[in-house]
């Protein structure tokens, strides 16, 4: 990363940081844009130039997490899949990291503010998509391939289940970070169990498995 690149990063932190202290001490709507920018000491064009709207600022710390998609792509191209979707998992896992009491009165924030609320419903279809078109590319299939899909929406499963690992575990960062390494080494091994095809129903009316029980 170029001088200007971390520039650039290091006062979109500060912006966010910021921003985020504001609306956890006086209110999402009581901010205004102009607090912002004066107490994070940058110019109101260069918050809008980072951030257009308020919401999106509200929205920032999520990306981290989200982002999966971005994680992936910086993984060695001849790393197998599996193993380049756990390193991602892991580190936008660790995305998560923050205050938690601050992290709590920002998803209450969230909760309760409509605009927000739904945009993180767009941003969680973009970074879907974005996370199906890099799955693709790896396996050299179309993005709407099933199996691209539900390896897609499987990593986001996970992706949840270790964000709240990395939340729920006790100690430092290293403790955190191998909770997250623990729970993908157990789902390496899980026998998952997937919804099966079913044909006809029985005597009672109730779809019939095509095979087996599915226990």
């Amino acid at each position: 990363m170029g001088l200007r690149e971390l520039k650039a990063a290091r006062t979109r932190a500060q912006i966010i940081d910021t921003a985020l202290d504001l609306f956890v001490e006086q209110g999402y709507d009581e901010t205004t844009m102009e607090q912002i920018a004066a107490k994070a000491e940058v110019g109101t064009t260069t918050l809008y130039r980072y951030f257009p709207s308020k919401d999106l600022l509200v929205l920032a710390r999520l990306e981290q997490v989200m982002d999966l998609g971005g994680a992936l792509r910086e993984r060695p191209a001849e790393e197998p899949l599996d193993a380049a979707l756990g390193a991602a998992v892991r580190k936008c896992a660790q995305g998560a990291a923050g205050d938690d009491e601050r992290d709590a009165a920002l998803r209450r924030i969230i909760d309760n503010s409509p605009v927000p609320r739904a945009m993180l419903w767009d941003l969680g279809a973009r970074y879907a998509g974005d996370l199906k078109a890099a799955i693709a590319e790896r396996m050299h299939r179309p993005a709407d391939d099933l199996r691209v899909v539900m390896t897609a929406h499987a990593a986001y499963a996970v992706l949840q289940v270790a964000a709240d690992a990395w939340l729920e575990a006790d100690g430092d960062r290293d403790a955190r970070a191998g909770a997250i390494d623990d729970l993908l080494h157990r789902l390496s091994t899980l026998d998952l169990v997937l919804p099966g095809p079913v044909t006809g129903t029985d005597a009672d009316g109730r779809l019939r498995p095509a095979s087996g029980d599915g226990a």
